[in-house]
């Protein structure tokens, strides 16, 4: 059963000198189910996101900027559990640039 409280995962981050153009770049393997999940871009780079290893692409997050992903409130009906499942691929794509780019996430332990 799930606590009352959530988790939160150490940070991930990938440098934006790693990001090779055509090639998706490994940012983390989800080692929980996560409820939140946030990128925040600290680059010169816009990036984009796939949830499925590179296969598809799934979300850009502009130079700059942050985007989070609250699985819950997404969920219908409110009353279900929505999250982000255990295991999950995520890949950034992008050019060459400077700075990083962060993945945190926000996850329920349970007991």
């Amino acid at each position: 059963m799930a606590k009352d409280f959530i988790e939160a995962f150490q940070i991930k981050l990938v440098s934006a000198t790693a990001i090779t153009g055509l090639a998706w770049t490994v940012l983390a393997e989800l080692e929980e189910a996560c409820s939140i999940l946030r990128f925040t871009n600290a680059s010169n780079t816009n990036v984009t996101i796939s949830f499925n290893g590179g296969t598809n692409t799934h979300e850009i997050v502009v130079s700059g900027t942050v985007v989070e992903l609250n699985f819950q409130t997404n969920s219908s009906p409110n009353n279900y559990v929505s999250k982000m499942k255990k295991g999950t691929d995520i890949r950034i794509k992008g050019v060459t640039g400077t700075g990083n780019i962060y993945l945190s996430g926000y996850y329920n332990t349970f007991s």
